[in-house]
């Protein structure tokens, strides 16, 4: 009996990793969100609060938010926090392309590519309306500009986590100099 009742949450988990994982592919189209099982538990938060703003806020059309109005909320956060509104407008072009229900492969959501951790710890909106992952984000940003007074070093310690920028350098990892170099080639034009 017991044995049959371990094989039902074993298999009920297996189809719920798979399940998150199709998910997980829908919202990003990355096809590395069907191979990757890492993340799961940021994925999970993410996936969680996707459905929950799909049933309570956008409905199943996936309502989003129009360019001007994206544009306004860049402005708002960028003059609240002082950063620059190009430069947000290129993190959200190459972080998310503009999909305002994006869900990476490592769980993070929205616009700006927000973690979840880290959007909870700045805020207490609703991680895929487009203004409170924007003020995040920026947010978030603006925090990183002050301690590392560096825009290469600030995009590395937004896209790696500050923890992983040490000695004014950039971490080596190809996926964040990838980031920064995609970033700064068009910020710099």
């Amino acid at each position: 009996m017991l044995n049959k009742a371990y094989k039902i949450i074993l298999y009920t988990f297996i189809c719920y990793i798979l399940l998150l994982n199709m998910l997980t592919f829908l919202a990003s189209g990355s096809p590395k969100a069907l191979i990757n099982p890492f993340y799961l538990k940021n994925r999970t938060i993410s996936m969680y609060h996707l459905a929950k703003h799909v049933v309570l806020v956008a409905g199943l059309g996936f309502t989003t938010s129009e360019t001007h109005e994206v544009d306004a909320f860049i402005n708002t956060a960028c003059e609240k926090y002082e950063v620059d509104p190009k430069l947000i407008h290129i993190m959200i072009k190459v972080e998310s392309k503009g999909r305002q229900f994006a869900v990476s492969r490592t769980g993070a959501m929205g616009l700006m590519q927000v973690m979840p951790v880290t959007f909870f710890d700045i805020s207490h909106g609703d991680p895929f309306l487009a203004e409170d992952n924007i003020d995040a984000g920026v947010k978030y940003l603006s925090r990183q500009l002050k301690k590392f007074e560096d825009v290469p070093l600030a995009l590395a310690a937004y896209n790696a986590g500050p923890n992983n920028v040490k000695d004014g350098k950039v971490p080596d990892f190809g996926e964040t100099r990838h980031y920064i170099k995609k970033i700064m080639e068009e910020y710099e034009r």
